[in-house]
């Protein structure tokens, strides 16, 4: 009688995979989509609206309209930053709100922005504003220089 030997089950050794380009792709796409959704930019250098171009800023960044101040004082009695001399709003892409403030503040609100932010469309939603679509704030210093740009919109994920 022949014995044949057991069978001897051999376990593959496990191999260390690197993600593959799809995987890495679709990592980098997930990051892109949150920094998209989170409504911030990564380019401090990053500028829009009047003396977006670079250069000297133009007059309209350094000079509200007679109505922008106009709004701004209705701002003060309401209790917002003395600082903000001039509020303008107009309809954006989509409908969002661009909301231009000018400041006095030569640095901004650093730390305080969102309070600032906050107060501020609080009263402008007092006013009608639609914000339900979010807004693009851009608030410029005394001198036309921008100083906080917030996008708060749902069109920059598409």
């Amino acid at each position: 009688m022949c014995r044949t030997p057991p069978r001897v089950h051999r376990i593959p050794p496990r191999v260390h995979r690197t993600p593959s380009a799809h995987h890495r792709a679709l990592l980098a796409l997930l990051l892109t989509v949150v920094v998209l959704l989170s409504g911030c930019t990564t380019d401090t250098s990053a500028k829009s609206g009047p003396g977006a171009s670079g250069g000297s800023p133009s007059v309209g960044a350094s000079s509200p309209s007679g109505a922008g101040r106009d709004l701004a004082a209705r701002y003060h009695k309401g209790g917002g930053d003395p600082g903000v001399y001039g509020i303008t709003y107009t309809k954006g892409r989509g409908g969002s709100p661009v909301l231009t403030v000018w400041t006095r503040k030569r640095s901004g609100y650093g730390g305080g922005f969102d309070d600032f932010a906050k107060t501020l469309t609080s009263f402008l939603a007092g006013r009608g504003v639609d914000l339900a679509q979010g807004c693009v704030l851009t608030v410029y210093g005394p001198d036309g220089t921008t100083l906080h740009h917030y996008d708060t919109t749902l069109e920059q994920a598409t």
